[in-house]
């Protein structure tokens, strides 16, 4: 989907807690590392500091400042192929300001790409009834792949693919990753992370 095309990726920065070395060598297990590698890259954060501890060492230099509530403040003129938005949406207080900010960057066949967590997640679910579930760092919304289609809807976005996900580290589990990517397979609506392609109705281009 990203490979050979222009690329904006909103959020793109992690790992703000680690020392040096640890930061280097953490940033090239990133997806922003990845997309860099394959495609055209801007991407987009409101850690200024970050960004310029990234610049210094060498790691990054194509992320700029900016807060996703606020795209209308950034200095960027062009269309892009794709938009990531990979688990950002759950952290913002007005979602609909950065879905609307984004129309601007889309041309015809932009896919916007989102993921986030899965309130109705079958492991959320069982920790939640079990008393162990615990939000997030800095979550401020939970979504389920209903009303993420409501809300794009609202925003004049329309679902293209809805999916579910999983990070590398939970390959880590050996055979019951293996069974449990399957079964997620089978029944993606109860993963732990939705995965959605959504596209901007051209009646409504900017």
């Amino acid at each position: 989907m990203s490979r050979g095309n222009r690329v904006l990726h909103l959020g793109c920065i992690g790992f703000t807690d680690l020392g040096t070395s640890e930061r280097v060598n953490m940033a090239k297990k990133t997806l922003h590392w990845s997309l860099t590698q394959i495609a055209d890259v801007v991407g987009v954060d409101y850690s200024k500091e970050e960004i310029e501890e990234y610049n210094r060492l060498g790691i990054f230099d194509n992320i700029i400042n900016g807060n996703v509530e606020k795209l209308d403040r950034l200095n960027l003129k062009e269309k892009f192929d794709v938009i990531v938005a990979g688990d950002i949406i759950e952290h913002i207080a007005n979602p609909g300001l950065m879905l609307e900010g984004l129309k601007r960057f889309c041309h015809a066949n932009t896919q916007l790409v989102l993921t986030t967590p899965n309130a109705f997640g079958l492991a959320n679910y069982i920790r939640y009834a079990m008393g162990q579930f615990r939000e997030g760092r800095e979550h401020v919304m939970t979504f389920n792949i209903q009303n993420m289609e409501n809300l794009l809807s609202r925003y004049n976005y329309t679902i293209e693919e809805a999916n579910t996900c999983y990070q590398q580290c939970a390959e880590r589990f050996g055979v019951l990753f293996t069974i449990g990517k399957k079964f997620f397979e089978i029944f993606p609506r109860l993963g732990g992370t939705i995965f959605i392609v959504a596209k901007l109705n051209e009646t409504t281009e900017k």
